[in-house]
């Protein structure tokens, strides 16, 4: 969508008149809206000085318009990113051209090459912990990863799905497992991150967040979202609903879609780099990521702080074309935590047990040190969180 926002002056002229004719300009705005791509169908609301509003969808012109601030927002339409609100002020004598895209959500997933990586990280790397330890880790199978962290809209769309086909229950305010005897909480639609609600049996978005990274997810609710997938397009579910095992705990060998490994998560993170981030030794908080900037990795700039997630694919993709492995929201893995780890290893899959399941990549909310590509950290999997959400692979077959 392109908007052009043309003012034109009309000179009223008197012929003849003397000198106490009227000279002052009468002056019009004409705002020419065009919906780009072609074809698209979507809607938009105008509003301007004098409580003037005006809702429409498709390409119009509108003329006769008074001088002042205008604000034009945009409906949600599947599959593309949302523009942002655009704020104008026009006055007699500019000529201002604005530009509105929608451009297509960021889906699908990357395909990433079997290989060997040092994981872990140096000792003198600032910031780290004592559970780093360098060791190489040897990946035989290549996968493919989704280029983003699910959103709230996939999410939505997905739990309606598997709702409707009885995968999945409501109760209260939480949507809960209906796999294997399972009863799991998979998100919980009243808490205060979570921007999915439910009503009159249908799942909806906030407004303006449908391209956010959905949050309050579980670990399980995250899992269950993988085996969504593979349902949906008839595959065999990745994971055991009973004991929580993905593929009998060999997840390189699964056929359907699940969560990723420890040692995948890091090796896609950091896409052949061996500094702290992918970007470097420093994090840009402006334009590298969504974290709390006010908090950078020790002799680095500070930033800005947006202290709530943004529109996912935000800031550039590592070299793979993955997007936000640093910051937005940690994301949940297939392992359980396990506080040490070291030694030369292939294809590992962690413990079979634990308390805690590991989460990666730091968060809007996180120092800079935690969205490290090393960083490893580990929380309670019945629990959705505000700063946690999670993307999903499948094993290249």
């Amino acid at each position: 969508m392109r908007f052009s926002i043309l003012l034109l002056s009309l000179l009223i002229l008197f012929i003849g008149c003397e000198d106490d004719c009227p000279v002052a300009p009468v002056t019009t705005v004409t705002i020419n809206i065009e919906i780009l791509p072609e074809g698209i169908e979507t809607s938009w609301e105008l509003t301007g000085p004098n409580n003037y509003i005006n809702n429409g969808s498709g390409d119009i012109e509108i003329a006769g318009l008074e001088p002042g601030g205008y604000e034009i927002s945009y409906e949600f339409v599947n599959e593309y990113i949302t523009p942002e609100r655009e704020q104008i002020t026009l006055s007699a004598g500019e000529e201002i051209l604005f530009i509105g895209i929608y451009n297509p959500s960021i889906v699908g997933m990357v395909e990433i090459p079997a290989g060997s990586f040092v994981m872990g990280s140096p000792e003198d790397e600032p910031g780290r912990y004592s559970n780093e330890t360098e060791h190489t880790v040897t990946l035989t199978n290549g996968f493919y990863m989704s280029a983003t962290e699910v959103t709230n809209q996939q999410y939505a769309d997905l739990a309606q799905w598997a709702l409707d086909n009885d995968y999945c229950v409501l109760s209260s305010s939480s949507l809960i497992d209906n796999l294997d005897g399972s009863v799991q909480e998979l998100i919980d639609l009243s808490a205060y991150y979570c921007e999915i609600s439910f009503s009159d049996s249908i799942f909806s978005v906030d407004a303006g967040k449908e391209n956010h990274p959905v949050m309050e997810v579980t670990w399980y609710g995250s899992v269950a979202y993988c085996d969504w997938l593979s349902l949906q397009e008839g595959l065999p579910r990745a994971y055991s609903h009973s004991k929580w095992q993905c593929n009998n705990n060999a997840p390189y060998q699964a056929n359907g879609y699940r969560l990723p490994t420890e040692a995948e998560w890091e090796y896609a993170c950091r896409a052949g780099t061996t500094t702290a981030f992918n970007t470097g030794d420093c994090l840009d908080a402006g334009t590298e990521a969504n974290y709390n900037g006010v908090s950078p990795q020790s002799g680095c700039p500070s930033g800005p702080y947006e202290e709530w997630s943004v529109l996912v694919g935000s800031y550039p993709a590592n070299s793979l074309g993955l997007y936000d492995m640093h910051g937005s929201l940690h994301e949940w893995c297939n392992n359980w935590y396990n506080i040490s780890y070291g030694g030369d290893v292939t294809d590992p899959v962690g413990e079979i047990m634990g308390l805690d399941r590991i989460i990666r990549g730091g968060s809007w909310h996180s120092h800079a040190r935690y969205c490290r590509s090393a960083y490893r950290g580990g929380y309670d999997p019945n629990d959705g969180y505000g700063n946690v959400g999670f993307r999903y692979v499948k094993s290249a077959q």
